[in-house]
């Protein structure tokens, strides 16, 4: 549906450099990157706003990489919602499709159903200037929709609003893209965004794609530092990879961790906080079992991020409320903790 290949596109003193992923039809795939990285820039190069120094840009199999915006048929919807002020909600939904020219029974067929999906019918004859920002990012949503784009880009969309607001369009947005399979390309900042909505998920840095793939494999399997890092690995080391039974054992200071990995040498690694369970006193259902002394705890809301000590190397542990009230921690205590072979997950810089 959607293929980059090596896109190059200086901005200014800014530059976007060969970018090369794959969008297939009905994917939602998230580009997760920190403000500034190029993330919007690459949008905009993929609708046309702007002219690509190096590479090609293909839809459908054809290369529109010198195609204007208007031939691409690709809907946009930017952070800020950008609705026609002197429009009704349903005006601006109309707008597309009375450009294209659409009969009108259709144009109203298709705000109905817009409308029902996004739950925004009652809004359709108020102006837009009376919206929230939710309403207001609904409203965007089903324009850019109205249209039938082949492509949907989305320009964090969720930016603006307010967590609770954020929560209700994260599920708006996953119900529409279940019913409608429309290819979405959304480019964001928020890892809770990502990992709810993206099924494919791209990291971008500096202008470039540091990993991309299936999300559990980005999320759960990154393969550098810095993105293991972005992701919220939070426990990344420098290790010595060695042969063992069932994979290797990775000497890490002080400590020997069990894991599955094939990779030998030097490597980085990095396990999940939420990987890291609290184990009784005798557990050792765990392939790693570590003692460590808790040196600080913080209430989360639905975990504890527990920072404790092994031997000199700092581990973060997510604990869960019914964990932590059948086993309490505190600042001194030491404390026994376990994670599976397969949760230490080892990855050369680079690939």
């Amino acid at each position: 549906m959607l293929r980059l290949e090596n896109v190059t596109r200086s901005v200014g003193d800014f530059r976007i450099a060969g970018i090369s992923f794959s969008v297939e039809p009905g994917d939602y795939v998230i580009v997760l990157g920190p403000t500034g990285c190029g993330k919007t820039v690459l949008l905009e190069t993929i609708a046309g706003i702007g002219r690509v120094d190096e590479g090609r840009i293909f839809i459908d199999g054809a290369d529109v990489t010198r195609t204007p915006p208007e031939k691409r048929n690709i809907g946009f919807v930017y952070q800020r919602s950008m609705l026609f002020p002197h429009y009704t909600v349903a005006e601006n939904i109309r707008y597309g499709m009375h450009v294209r020219k659409l009969p009108e029974t259709e144009q109203n067929k298709r705000i109905n159903i817009l409308a029902e999906m996004l739950n925004i019918g009652r809004l359709l004859e108020r102006s837009v200037k009376n919206l929230s920002g939710g309403e207001s990012q609904k409203v965007a949503l089903a324009r850019a929709l109205a249209i039938e784009p082949p492509i949907l880009l989305l320009d964090e969309p969720l930016a603006p609003l307010d967590p609770p607001t954020r929560e209700m369009l994260r599920r708006e947005i996953l119900k529409m893209h279940r019913q409608l399979g429309t290819t979405i390309l959304h480019v964001e900042h928020d890892q809770v965004t990502a990992r709810v909505l993206g099924q494919k998920i791209g990291i971008m840095h500096n202008g470039t794609i540091l990993q991309f793939g299936k999300a559990e494999d980005v999320l759960e399997r990154p393969d550098s530092e810095l993105v293991a890092r972005f992701v919220g690995m939070e426990n990344v080391y420098r290790g010595w990879a060695s042969a063992a039974h069932g994979g290797a054992e990775v000497k890490v200071g002080g400590m020997l961790l069990k894991s599955t990995t094939t990779l030998r040498g030097d490597v980085g690694l990095c396990i999940s906080p939420e990987a890291i369970h609290a184990a009784a006193g005798g557990d050792r259902q765990w392939a790693n079992v570590l003692d460590g002394t808790v040196r600080e705890v913080s209430d989360r809301g639905s975990v504890f991020k527990v920072m404790i000590d092994v031997q000199g190397q700092p581990f973060t542990v997510h604990v869960s409320r019914r964990e932590y009230e059948s086993r309490p921690l505190a600042a001194g205590v030491v404390a026994r903790f376990g994670f599976d072979a397969a949760k230490v997950h080892c990855f050369k810089e680079g690939g």
